[in-house]
């Protein structure tokens, strides 16, 4: 659907405001629409005869102007994107809002969840803005991507599936799930102390389901792999596929990832993967061996007290393939 957004804007750029408006998403119980304003800035339109919008409800964004509006019974809600640089996110947010709304069986409930998911994306930009990556952030999104890049390209995993599969920006318990197979994934510094963060109850809970744990150690290098190339790696194994795409930069704005900051292009050398097979014996606490009444636990497991538990990349590369 991002594809249909952004080609149409790309047909009628040159004509500008002057080509008028075009609906999109025909099928949708809501009408939308996109054009250009008389400054030439891309808009999106959803029209509605039968549901209005709570002013209060409407959030604000920086670089994008939300503004709602009333004709002889006709209710409208217009996003109009302020800044050109934004193009791409723009197409993926009016995308997103498109698809998510379309589930609902009435234009009231397209409406809600049409708003809902904006506030929603507000929220995200606006924490993206206030809240730079720590170092650790960084390194932890970096290990993910890494094991992305690992799935789809020595495990043959189709590239969509795997974005599907990325569950750690949604606030799943753990970071990818693909076929049968469920990974914890950690990054480490060369630096830093060999041992495992573990920051829930639930993150090691297994239940007879095949959980790993995919520890990524990097050292700083001047050669390696960065954020940015990550981020293109992936990006360009999705190129066929604008949904999937459009999936993939949503989490990234979930996960943090500022395409502007200046770690983009920090780089890293991975010195090694260690994977380790979580089973019942592997110590950790979850819900069924804790003291009744405790429900939240930060701890520690030191990584020379579970070499028993380490098993080769290449098994866990078999198993998502099985």
């Amino acid at each position: 659907m991002n594809s249909d957004f952004t080609g149409k804007w790309n047909e009628i750029s040159e004509r500008g405001h002057g080509a008028g408006r075009f609906r999109v998403c025909p099928d949708h119980l809501l009408d939308l629409f996109i054009g250009f304003s008389v400054a030439g800035e891309r808009e999106f339109t959803l029209e509605s005869s039968t549901a209005d919008f709570k002013a209060d409800e409407i959030p604000a964004f920086e670089n994008i102007d939300v503004q709602l509006g009333e004709v002889r019974g006709i209710y409208s809600l217009t996003l109009r994107l302020t800044d050109r640089g934004l193009t791409d996110l723009f197409s993926n947010i009016c995308s997103d809002l498109a698809n998510a709304s379309s589930v609902a069986g009435a234009a009231e409930g397209a409406i809600r969840i049409f708003v809902v998911r904006l506030s929603r994306w507000a929220e995200l930009l606006r924490r993206r803005r206030d809240h730079e990556l720590s170092f650790n952030e960084r390194l932890g999104l970096l290990g993910e991507l890494s094991m992305l890049v690992w799935a789809i390209d020595e495990c043959c995993v189709d590239a969509p599936l795997a974005i599907r599969g990325w569950r750690g920006p949604d606030g799943d318990s753990n970071d990818i799930g693909l076929n049968s197979v469920r990974i914890e994934v950690k990054a480490q510094h060369s630096t830093q102390r060999q041992s495992l963060k573990i920051s829930s109850l639930d993150q090691l809970d297994w239940d007879s389901r095949n959980l790993f744990i995919a520890v990524n150690r990097f050292c700083s290098s001047d050669e390696g792999v960065s954020l940015g190339s990550l981020v293109s790696t992936v990006s360009s194994r999705l190129a066929t596929n604008s949904h999937g795409l459009m999936e993939f930069q949503r989490k990234l704005i979930v996960a943090g990832y500022d395409p502007d900051a200046g770690y983009v292009d920090e780089t890293f050398k991975l010195e090694e993967l260690r994977v380790y097979r979580v089973t019942e014996s592997f110590p950790r606490l979850v819900p069924g061996n804790v003291p009744l009444g405790i429900c939240k636990v930060k701890y520690e497991i030191a990584c020379e007290t579970i070499s028993d538990f380490v098993i080769a990349p290449s098994e866990l590369e078999g198993l998502i393939n099985d």
